[in-house]
């Protein structure tokens, strides 16, 4: 054994001297923490990563000879096991996506405060250890998994204004009308969420309640903090004041998403529009993510990034069902023109009703519910069947005709979907 084997082992990459010592110095005193080596420029830490074969560089993303994003490709392709946390004073959205698509596990704006790079460097750390623990089960591994074990379907868009909350919604209660099985309804936007409103749903308990005893889930404590909905569906609440969502953890909602999997046959996750630790924690445990998009060139240019993005989170492509909502010829844009843009199949179609939709919402009654032969109902229902479908091919159902799509909606190949972790890639903490 060596001196820091029992350690998280850390490469400093940074061309000025003084961020380097500024830098080891902050993790100097972290029992669990030993800074390896330090590289003045990209090239000098990727000969670096090669000779330790460190857990984690600390890597400048502007640096001379070779700079932070084409270091962090050459590691991660040539280093296999060490993850990147790319560092930057820039915290435009480009930077990002540029140090995600280079394969960074975490994006930290400089100079980082201290506990939040300590926090960062063990989050990774710790993501690293299951990704490392599920390579080497290998596909065995998922020929064991509980054949009862249910599956999470996470809505999800780029661009705010999708409609996530009422989709949600809807297709929690439609799963529920057309297999007849335990379906949870969760509301993943923890600081703002609305999922209350749009079910006419007030209650106590939420997920705080749930994070907060993640050492002793259980069906009795589940059953004791979801909430009953006249559709029979259980609903998982946000809570009501922004502060207590913010103090629920990435760690906390994954054990609360693992649990809920264990005691429902679909869990209908509204995940909110952004690409903080808890977001992407949803993303990864879905099986299955309905990625919303309307027909306005600011939303198809963010969903485009998004699946760009989607393989470097390691996400197959059955993984995602793109759908459009709001559809509406009258808005100049067809689906079809879109398609080889964004390079990702439209899997179904959502009608425009504007007003019922708001009335929906603002009555709190699904409208599955309330007008299940709406053309806008009719196509949600459908989207339920195409996504149970997609996710339990050998039932041998058939998805409704979608109304808005005027034809019937592929189904999407089945296989298993990708659980493959990753770093969070929030600039902000």
């Amino acid at each position: 054994m060596t001196e820091h084997d029992d350690k998280i082992r850390v490469i400093i990459a940074d061309d000025v001297a003084e961020t380097r010592e500024i830098l080891e110095k902050a993790l100097y005193f972290e029992k669990d923490i030993a800074v390896i080596a330090k590289a003045a420029n990209g090239r000098e830490a990727l000969q670096l990563c090669k000779q330790h074969q460190p857990d984690i560089v600390l890597m400048d993303i502007n640096m001379p000879e070779l700079d932070g994003i084409a270091a962090t490709e050459a590691i991660v392709a040539q280093v296999p096991g060490t993850q990147v946390i790319i560092m930057s004073v820039q915290s435009e959205q480009e930077y990002l996506r540029r140090a995600m698509l280079a394969g960074a596990r975490e994006y930290l704006i400089k100079p980082p405060d201290t506990d939040e790079l300590v926090r960062s460097i063990r989050h990774v750390y710790k993501l690293r250890g299951h990704a490392l623990r599920g390579s080497l089960a290998g596909a065995g591994e998922a020929a064991a998994t509980r054949p009862d074990q249910g599956k999470v379907i996470a809505v999800f868009s780029p661009k705010g204004g999708a409609g996530c909350t009422f989709v949600a919604a809807n297709m929690a209660v439609a799963l529920k009308q057309i297999s007849n099985k335990r379906v949870a309804l969760v509301d993943g936007s923890l600081v703002f969420g609305d999922i209350g409103v749009a079910m006419n749903i007030v209650a106590n308990k939420t997920v705080v309640d749930l994070a907060a005893r993640v050492h002793e889930l259980d069906a009795q404590l589940i059953g004791d903090v979801t909430v009953p909905h006249t559709s029979q569906v259980r609903v998982l609440l946000a809570p009501p004041d922004s502060q207590s969502g913010e103090a629920v953890t990435a760690d906390q909602l994954r054990t609360v998403l693992e649990a809920l999997r264990g005691q429902f046959d679909y869990v209908v996750v509204d995940t909110p529009t952004s690409y903080d630790d808890r977001t992407l924690t949803i993303l990864d445990v879905a099986d299955r993510v309905l990625v919303l998009m309307t027909l306005e060139l600011t939303a198809i240019k963010n969903v485009k990034q998004f699946i760009e993005l989607a393989g470097p989170l390691g996400y197959s492509d059955d993984k995602l069902l793109l759908v459009l909502n709001k559809a509406d010829s009258r808005l100049g844009i067809r689906a079809e023109s879109i398609e080889g843009q964004i390079r990702h199949k439209v899997a179904a179609q959502i009608g425009n009703a504007p007003y019922e939709v708001t009335l929906s919402l603002n009555q709190g009654v699904p409208l599955v519910i309330d007008r299940r032969n709406h053309p806008v109902a009719r196509d949600l229902l459908a989207l339920a069947a195409l996504t149970a479908n997609a996710l339990h091919p050998a039932t041998g159902n058939t998805t409704p005709t979608s109304t808005a799509a005027g034809k019937t909606a592929p189904i999407a190949p089945a296989q298993d979907a990708s659980k493959g972790l990753f770093g969070r890639l929030l600039a902000k903490r």
